[in-house]
């Protein structure tokens, strides 16, 4: 099997290549090589941006927590829902936005908005998490991966050089074209295979354990039920919580946390790089919280369950059982796991490499630099990233594991700015960075970085990983919409709102949102909070009961399936029907009308005017100058 799966491998290693070489023919202008001249296809996006979500669920550790804890811990695929809802609330507007400013990166776009280079610098930190850590992680996943189904003849340190490489050389000959359009080939490939495996299981395994006794977890675990509405645990490290970690509030939060995805920088270039009118919709509703949210929560718990009956909680059981049946099926399996982590890998790096060329490179260090020279450093970003990278997954996969998983949870700090940008225009610079501060510290302290630092040099704290069962990124949230909304009250008004107002006068007169009467509106946001109420909030722990001990029948109905699914799956369906609603009824998807650059963003009224680079940068590339240029007169 190990030759089959080198081959298949080999494969699209092949196809990626050149996928790449026919994409250098398309650039019109070198510079092009980093954001594809901001005209990638309608179903580049529609692909692409699902796979970039299922890679930052993290499609690995999701069948292994699905394992460990049954139906508590796949509901969070009901939380893409969310991540679909947070893509119309921000996607199109910042997309015509970045069209109306002329600005190439949401960095770029908050920059200007909000005129800070504090918050350019804090999305420049969120894109490192995303580019170096998480890539990191996946790759050791990768190693590890192939490594296991291998039986080691792969070792793990070799997959990594090796994945690293050939995913740089193909980015580097391509561009962030070719990314896109191999992220989206691996995304669909990933869709096909998770339907492919589930029915494979379902047309040949003589019965599936989901179907005759459910997942077998362990003890002082409930498989088919959420372990409650929250549970008063110290958190992981510290305490552990009885039934499982997987409560409504846990849920709930951690379907916050995955809106990071959606924030990040790298998920914003793939938005303002598309030349779409319905691709946003089209992905939002039907193929994000439709297709792979309907999958990941009908297929994910066949696949747990069957690798708990083969050999514990890991991948090899489930492997050799497929190949006993056919090599292929097996292959398709690892191919499913390994795409997820190929997509994230890909897609970080070259998102990554591009914006630092544009943001930071073009924008203070060398204003002048060429189409050419633009290309040369986003290929050395990519070289860098890549090295640094594979380098520590191969030397300390645990501080991979422990910085990226920041990444998502500080990424969802965001979401203040990214309202003030794209609907409340009286959210101010100072409000955005105050929120931004505090929401971190909650973040930092109730995720492993921020406790082993602190312990490490003051005293133990009382509370682990995710206290109350709340993730971090909801901790981190309260504290920063809290300071956030507090902060505008004082600043609500000056020259700084007039300044952020003139865009938003652009998309009210243009781009209007028929959010319909008032009557409409009302009965909009109220049902989805409802839905929310009882799809993820504290409502959802009716479903462990609701459909095999119904009140209204005074016993028990056996349905075959446990209660808590058929609640997970009534509420995805109607999911999607609200992200319907908002995404095409409303309009908060479907561009109409092609905006044109008609607004130059200055810098802040009543100000001297600033000159492109920082005076702490301009003073380093300064010193640097002198000192070159003392050398070369010694010479």
């Amino acid at each position: 099997m190990t030759t089959l799966l080198s081959t298949a491998l080999a494969f699209l290693i092949a196809y990626a290549i050149y996928v790449a070489a026919l994409s250098r023919h398309v650039e019109g202008r070198p510079e092009d090589f980093l954001d594809a001249g901001r005209s990638l296809p309608s179903w580049a996006y529609i692909f692409a941006g699902a796979g970039v979500v299922a890679a930052s669920l993290g499609l690995h550790d999701h069948l292994l927590l699905t394992a460990r804890y049954g139906l508590q811990s796949s509901h969070v695929a009901v939380g893409l829902i969310v991540v679909a809802l947070a893509s119309v609330l921000i996607q199109k507007r910042l997309w015509l936005a970045a069209r109306i400013t002329g600005s190439r990166t949401a960095g770029d776009l908050m920059g200007i908005y909000f005129d800070s280079i504090a918050i350019r610098l804090w999305l420049l930190g969120v894109l490192f998490l995303f580019s170096v850590p998480v890539i990191a992680y996946l790759l050791a996943e990768t190693g590890g991966l192939m490594a296991t189904a291998s039986a080691e003849a792969m070792p793990a340190r070799l997959v990594i050089w090796v994945a690293a490489f050939f995913l740089f050389l193909f980015s580097a000959v391509g561009g962030w074209r070719a990314v896109i359009y191999v992220t989206a080939t691996l995304s669909l490939l990933l869709l096909i295979l998770i339907a492919f495996t589930g029915t494979f299981a379902g047309v040949t395994f003589e019965s599936l354990a989901f179907v005759a006794r459910g997942i077998d977890v362990g003890d002082g675990i409930l498989a088919d039920q959420i372990p409650g509405v929250i549970q008063f645990s110290q958190g992981i490290g510290k305490g552990s919580a009885h039934g499982g970690i997987w409560t409504t509030i846990a849920i709930l939060s951690f379907s916050l946390s995955m809106i990071g995805v959606v924030l990040s920088p790298g998920f914003g270039l793939l938005g303002i790089t598309t030349s779409t009118r319905k691709a946003f919709a089209f992905n939002q509703v039907w193929v994000l919280g439709g297709l792979l949210a309907g999958l990941l929560l009908i297929v994910v718990p066949i696949i747990a369950a069957e690798m708990k009956s083969a050999a514990g909680a890991d991948f090899a059981g489930i492997v050799s059982r497929l190949a006993s049946l056919d090599q292929f099926a097996a292959i398709g399996f690892l191919l499913l796991v390994l795409s997820a982590s190929l997509i994230g890998i890909a897609f970080f790096a070259a998102s990554g490499a591009s914006i630092v060329t544009i943001e930071v490179m073009k924008r203070f260090i060398l204003p002048e630099l060429t189409g050419r020279g633009q290309k040369l450093a986003a290929r050395i970003a990519l070289a860098v990233i890549y090295l640094a990278a594979a380098t520590i997954a191969s030397v300390t996969p645990q501080g991979a594991a422990i910085f990226s998983s920041l990444a998502l949870s500080l990424s969802a700090q965001l979401l203040p700015a990214f309202l003030g940008l794209c609907w409340l225009p009286w959210i101010s610079r100072s409000a955005v960075l105050t929120g931004l501060i505090l929401g971190s510290i909650a973040v930092l302290f109730t995720e492993p970085l921020g406790l082993i630092f602190f312990e490490g040099l003051f005293v133990d704290l009382p509370w682990g990983r995710w206290p109350l069962t709340i993730h971090s990124a909801a901790w981190g949230l309260a504290l920063n919409l809290g300071a956030c909304f507090l902060v505008s009250i004082f600043t609500y008004g000056g020259a700084e709102r007039d300044h952020r107002q003139r865009l938003h006068d652009v998309l009210s007169r243009d781009h209007r949102i028929d959010f319909g009467g008032p009557a409409a509106r009302g009965a909009k946001w109220s049902l989805t909070l409802i839905w929310a109420f009882l799809a993820l909030g504290p409502g959802a722990i009716l479903g462990n009961d609701f459909f095999s001990q119904p009140m209204f029948t005074g016993g028990n109905v056996a349905l075959g399936v446990p209660s808590l699914l058929v609640w997970q799956i009534i509420f995805w369906s109607l999911g999607v029907l609200i992200v319907w609603w908002f995404a095409y009824q409303s309009r908060m998807s479907v561009i109409v009308s092609e905006p044109r650059h008609s607004l130059t963003l200055e810098p802040a009224l009543n100000r001297l005017e600033r000159p492109a680079t920082p005076p702490w940068i301009a003073r380093l590339l300064g010193r640097v100058a002198g000192q070159s240029t003392q050398i070369v007169r010694r010479d």
